[in-house]
C-alpha cells in the first residue's frame, strides 16, 4: 500500500518501526577545489533517510522539480512529505507527525527538451506564485537534463536558492552530480547558457536504476567509458567488468542480448565514477584547465545528438560515438598509434555493439554545422577549417595543451570518420542549405 494511502495510526505506527533502524546511507563528499564542498550520500532503497536529509534543512517551502518518466514511475516517493499532519525532523527521525513544510511540485518534459528558455522562465513564474521565499529549497528529482536545468533554476532565482539533487538515471548519479556546470539549450546548440552552482546536499537511491530502460544504462555507462578512457587503470577495468558477456550472460541467463546491472556492479560503478570526476575537480572546480578532459568526445555527440533531434541518441552513447571519431583523428595526426587506438575503440565498441546508430542517420553536413558551432569553439583560436576536442596519445595519456586541454585538428577528419560510419552525403544545394 503507498505510503500516501496509509491511515494516521498506521503512518505513527510506520514511524515508531523506522527508528529503529540505523541509518543505511553510505556519506561521501564532493570537493570542489576551493569554491565549495557539498556533502552527499548513497544507498539502495533509502527513501525515508532521503526525507529526513531533505527536512534536515528546515525550509519553509519545497520546490520539488521533476520530469515525466520519473513522474510516472515514481510520483509518489515524495508521498510522506505531502502527507496532512507530518512533521519535520533529522534523518531517520518521524517525520509523520506535524509541521511540514508545504510542497509544490513541478513537472517538466524529459531530455534535452526539458533545456530551453521557455521551461526556465516557467519555473521561475511557477515558484514566485507558489509564494516562495529565500529560505526555501529546491528538490531536482529526475536525470542529468532535468537536474541541468532545475540548477540553472536554483543558481538565480533570488540570487541563488538552497538546491537539493536527488538524481535517477546512472548518467545523472555518477557525471551530473559530479560537476558544478548547471545549463539550458539555446538556438539549437548544446548547453550554450548556464552557470556553475552547488547544491547543498546531493541524495542517491541506486534503486531508482532497477527501473531505467537500456537506453539509459548504456548512456550512464557512455560516461563510464570516458572515464575509462581517460584515466585508464580501475576506470578501465571496471568498465571492462560490468560489460563482460560472460558475466551478464552468467547473471541473467541469456544469450548476451538482455542487459541488467545488478546492485553491488552498480555500486562499484558509481564510486569508480564520483571517483574518477571528483580526483579532477578537486583542483578545477570550474573544469576550465584539467578538468575539461571531461569534455572528451564531446565536440561530435552534441553533434551527432542535436542533428538526430532531441531524445534519440542518449547523451553518453553520442559521447562514446565522439570518442570514436576524437581517436580517429588522434591517430591522424600523429598522437595515437594504431595498436593505441584499437585498444581504446574496442573498449569503446564493447558497449556500442548493442546500440546502434540509428537509421535513417543524418547527413554529414548536418552534423559538421553543428559541430562547428560547439560552445567551446574559440578557446583554440580554430581556422574555419578547424574543430577542437580532447585528444589522446593511448588510454590514461591525454595529450596536453596550454589551450584548457583541447587540440585543434583539421575539420577534414571529423567528416572522414562520419563517412566512415555511414553518414550520408548531402547533394551540393541540400549541403549549401544546410551551411
Amino acid at each position: 500500500l503507498p505510503i500516501s494511502q496509509l491511515s494516521k495510526p498506521e503512518h505513527r505506527r510506520l514511524a515508531e518501526c523506522s527508528r529503529s533502524f540505523n541509518l543505511t546511507m553510505e556519506e561521501i563528499t564532493f570537493k570542489f577545489a576551493d569554491r565549495a564542498e557539498v556533502p552527499g550520500w548513497l544507498g539502495i532503497d533509502v527513501q525515508s533517510e532521503i526525507m529526513g536529509r531533505i527536512l534536515e534543512v528546515k525550509p519553509d517551502r519545497i520546490l520539488l522539480v521533476s520530469e515525466e518518466a520519473v513522474e510516472t514511475l515514481h510520483g509518489n516517493y515524495f508521498a510522506p512529505l505531502m502527507t496532512e499532519g507530518a512533521a519535520s525532523g533529522g534523518a531517520g527521525d518521524n517525520f509523520y507527525a506535524q509541521g511540514l513544510p508545504p510542497l509544490d511540485k513541478y513537472v517538466l518534459p524529459g531530455g534535452d527538451e526539458s533545456k530551453s528558455w521557455a521551461h526556465l522562465s516557467q519555473l521561475m513564474e511557477w515558484a514566485f506564485a507558489t509564494g516562495a521565499t529565500k529560505k526555501s529549497l529546491i528538490v531536482a528529482f529526475g536525470g542529468g537534463a532535468l537536474m541541468n536545468v532545475a540548477g540553472l533554476f536554483a543558481s538565480i532565482f533570488y540570487r541563488g536558492t538552497k538546491l537539493v539533487y536527488v538524481p535517477t538515471t546512472l548518467l545523472a548519479m555518477h557525471d551530473v552530480t559530479t560537476s558544478l556546470k548547471t545549463s539550458i539549450c539555446y538556438n539549437g546548440r548544446k548547453n550554450n547558457i548556464g552557470s556553475f552552482y552547488a547544491p547543498l546536499k546531493i541524495l542517491i537511491d541506486v534503486a531508482f536504476c532497477r527501473t531505467l530502460p537500456r537506453t539509459e544504462l548504456f548512456s550512464g555507462l557512455g560516461e563510464l567509458a570516458k572515464n575509462a578512457a581517460l584515466l585508464g587503470g580501475k576506470h578501465a577495468d571496471g568498465f571492462r567488468e560490468a560489460l563482460a558477456s560472460d558475466r551478464i550472460n552468467a547473471e541473467h541467463g541469456g544469450s548476451g542480448d538482455e542487459f541488467a546491472i545488478e546492485d553491488e556492479m552498480l555500486m562499484k560503478l558509481l564510486a569508480l565514477g564520483i571517483d574518477a570526476k571528483m580526483c579532477v575537480l578537486a583542483h578545477d572546480a570550474y573544469e576550465r584547465n584539467s578538468g575539461m578532459i571531461f569534455e572528451y568526445g564531446h565536440t561530435v555527440s552534441h553533434a551527432i545528438e542535436k542533428a538526430y533531434g532531441d531524445g534519440v541518441v542518449p547523451h553518453g552513447l553520442g559521447v562514446t560515438y565522439g570518442m570514436l571519431s576524437s581517436s580517429y583523428a588522434a591517430e591522424q595526426m600523429g598522437f595515437m598509434s594504431k595498436e593505441a587506438r584499437k585498444e581504446h575503440d574496442d573498449l569503446c565498441w564493447l558497449l556500442l555493439k548493442r546500440w546502434p546508430l540509428p537509421q535513417p542517420r543524418p547527413s554529414v553536413e548536418t552534423v559538421m554545422s553543428l559541430a562547428m558551432r560547439d560552445s567551446k569553439r574559440g578557446i583554440t583560436s580554430e581556422a574555419d577549417d578547424e574543430i577542437s576536442d580532447v585528444l589522446l596519445r593511448s588510454m590514461g595519456d591525454v595529450v596536453p595543451t596550454p589551450t584548457s586541454m583541447l587540440s585543434k585538428f583539421p575539420c577534414r577528419f571529423v567528416e572522414e570518420w562520419l563517412e566512415d560510419m555511414g553518414f550520408p552525403r548531402e547533394e551540393p544545394a541540400a549541403a549549401a542549405s544546410a551551411n
